[in-house]
């Protein structure tokens, strides 16, 4: 077992961890899109919003298919920063086959837009269908097997910080906070270094994948603490019994369609800046990040043993005020309040969870536990998200112009009923067991 009372040097390490992952992620998560969706002549491929959010969703369908080999792998068979490592090395590989295709797949699309009779119906021209249709397959397949493996990744940071913190009811989230240092470091060098709407994005986070690939094997050892050997003890079938308390299925219906909710921001937030003239949107972007960082940090102040449910509220409280700003779409609010709601709202929400999941579920099922958080927000979550944004963003579309006041209201209205719901319903270990408020 990795050992839990390293202190500091293996907090230092595991922060390490944290910074080269999310450094990755938030490389290409805020702008691709954007990219997918310009046309050739601003230097896009020019995609259709529903091809967009199926690319989007691939991370939805990583997220419900590595859940079902995490436990396997990390709580019953393998070393869990040996799997960690694998899991980024190839998604890395990935990352960069996805880049290498849309540079592939530019001049084929940008000769069917100039061949296009009229530039202003381009995108119904069958030509140009044909040619976005070739363009989406193969980047999808990639992006898929990219995705099943990063959420895996993902996962598995969580389940090896935790795994050898000594205390990580109040060590986790400071640890943590270091991958929100590393995408906001990401956004920075997107913005000011490469090119935010291209693939250099993809190029960019298949490196840092890499790298973070091979400073996983320099980890402490995470072996398996699972003893069970029926196919569903191997599977992690058992972490499915937790849903006999109340509380762990509003959680879990709470994260899932508060995920939902979230991809509104994830897929189109970097355009919806774009269309309100915000300045250097994807730098901008990174405030919620920032607004993480200083979060994560005050967590163990406010003793989040005893004031779980409290944080947990908060947190959904920050997204519902998200909402509310990107409706009003005020430029000076949506970059002092609405973006910095969306790190508010993660780490008061889903970085506490971590902890929450931590102390529900036994030891040798905390994997499996923290795989069915992956399966039902991350991966059908997110994948619902993506379907229902887009569709809302298509609705209120014409042409290429968007009411984002309209479209924002949906989730705004979402956000205001999970926080009551889960106000009124949920209630946290210390409730239960020690009667503490």
């Amino acid at each position: 077992m990795g050992d839990p009372a390293g202190g500091r040097a293996v907090a230092a390490r595991l922060a390490v961890l944290m910074f080269g992952f999310y450094f990755g992620l938030g490389a290409w998560v805020p702008t691709l899109s954007t990219y997918l969706m310009s046309s050739p002549d601003r230097g896009g491929l020019g995609l259709p919003t529903a091809e967009v959010g199926l690319v989007y969703s691939t991370f939805a369908f990583g997220g419900m298919l590595a859940p079902l080999v995490i436990g396997l792998l990390t709580d019953r068979l393998f070393r869990g920063e040996r799997v960690l490592g694998v899991a980024c090395l190839v998604s890395a590989g990935l990352a960069y086959a996805a880049a290498v295709w849309c540079d592939a797949s530019f001049p084929g699309m940008e000769a069917a837009y100039r061949a296009a009779p009229d530039p202003a119906t381009a995108d119904d021209d069958p030509a140009v269908r044909r040619a976005a249709a070739e363009a989406f397959g193969r980047l999808f397949a990639l992006m898929l097997g990219y995705a099943v493996l990063l959420q895996l990744a993902m996962t598995l940071t969580t389940v090896v910080t935790l795994r050898n913190l000594a205390d990580p009811t109040r060590s986790f989230a400071r640890v943590r906070l270091w991958g929100t240092v590393g995408w906001i470091a990401a956004g920075a060098a997107v913005q000011e270094i490469f090119r935010p709407a291209t693939t250099d994005v993809l190029y960019l986070a298949a490196a840092a994948a890499g790298v973070a690939g091979v400073y996983a094997f320099t980890l402490p050892a995470t072996p398996p603490r699972g003893t069970g050997r029926s196919v569903g003890e191997m599977l992690g079938l058992p972490a499915l019994g937790l849903f006999r308390d109340r509380s762990f299925g509003v959680f879990v219906a709470a994260a899932f369609v508060t995920t939902a909710a979230n991809q509104f921001y994830v897929v189109y937030g970097n355009r919806y800046l774009i269309d309100h003239h915000v300045y250097k949107p994807a730098l901008t972007m990174t405030l919620a990040q920032v607004v993480e960082v200083g979060c994560m940090f005050s967590i163990p102040l406010f003793d989040p043993k005893h004031r779980m449910k409290l944080l947990m509220a908060v947190g959904l409280g920050g997204y519902a005020m998200r909402g509310a700003v990107m409706a009003a779409g005020w430029v000076p609010a949506v970059v002092a309040v609405g973006v910095p709601m969306h790190g508010w709202g993660y780490t008061f929400f889903f970085i506490v969870a971590s902890t929450y999941l931590d102390r529900e579920a036994p030891p040798h099922l905390r994997a499996s536990a923290q795989g069915i958080i992956t399966f039902v927000s991350g991966g059908v979550g997110t994948w619902v998200g993506n379907l229902f944004a887009g569709w809302v963003v298509d609705r209120y579309r014409v042409g290429t112009a968007v009411d984002w006041g309209a479209v924002w209201v949906v989730p705004l209205g979402v956000c205001v009923v999970v926080l009551v719901a889960f106000v009124v319903l949920f209630r946290p270990p210390a409730e239960r067991n020690e009667r503490i408020g």
